[in-house]
């Protein structure tokens, strides 16, 4: 069973080609930690690959931790914009 759960929480940038993300991470139950706004350039085209490999080392990099040891929930902003979540 993987401890780590991650949510990531997607909207499209204005220039239609990069993806920004904001990154929770609950770690054994508890709320670890919650990303600023991390942009991954050229990304919005692929959103809906598998998350692993979209959005892993994103996760690896801010959960600290392998990104096959996570569980990887995607979600996307369809209204508005993640301005805001800092």
């Amino acid at each position: 069973m993987k401890d780590t759960k991650v949510l990531v929480m997607t909207a499209i940038a204005e220039n239609g080609r990069d993806l920004q993300i904001v990154i929770a991470a609950r770690v054994g139950g508890e709320l670890g930690a919650v990303s600023p706004i991390i942009t991954l350039e050229g990304a919005a085209p692929s959103r809906a690959g598998n998350p692993y490999c979209v959005y892993g080392d994103a996760v690896a990099e801010f959960v600290g931790c392998d990104k096959f040891d996570t569980s990887i929930n995607v979600f996307d902003c369809r209204s508005g914009d993640l301005e805001g979540w800092l």
